[in-house]
């Protein structure tokens, strides 16, 4: 099976990841996912996603940055796959895209944080080769 792995640029690219994008953001609302989604473009955001019979039904979002710590890296802020459509490797695929994303852009690492409750996502990740190198605060203001 070959899959095609699209950039969203269009409106309508960035609202056919609506419901990918809701099941990992529950907090989003969907009258302002577009506008979110062009702002954050602005910034250096790209959304990835694989259409299965014309539905988007997994995605991911990246953005490539360097830091003192790490220097050059693709950071994943987003990734996601709708539960009818889970265990076909589209989450496997797009993380391989973007792993070439990264060798393309001479980043050092790829990297990406997961809230402790996601042990699914977890295994991916793990069986990915990625490893627990830090632990990530936040602070609310």
């Amino acid at each position: 099976m070959m899959l095609e792995i699209k950039t969203a640029i269009t409106d309508n690219d960035i609202a056919s990841c609506w419901e990918a994008m809701s099941l990992l953001r529950p907090m989003l609302k969907e009258e302002n996912f577009i506008e979110q989604i062009k702002a954050m473009q602005q910034e250096g955001y790209f959304l990835l996603y694989i259409l299965e019979n014309g539905k988007a039904v997994s995605l991911a979002g990246y953005r490539i940055y360097t830091m003192l710590y790490c220097s050059k890296m693709l950071y994943v802020d987003d990734l996601s796959t709708l539960e009818t459509a889970r265990g076909k490797g589209y989450a496997t695929a797009l993380l391989n895209h973007i792993y070439e994303i990264a060798k393309q852009e001479n980043c050092q690492s790829v990297h990406l944080d997961s809230g402790h409750a996601r042990t699914t996502a977890h295994k991916l990740y793990f069986k990915e080769n990625f490893t627990i190198s830090a632990f990530h605060f936040c602070k609310t203001l």
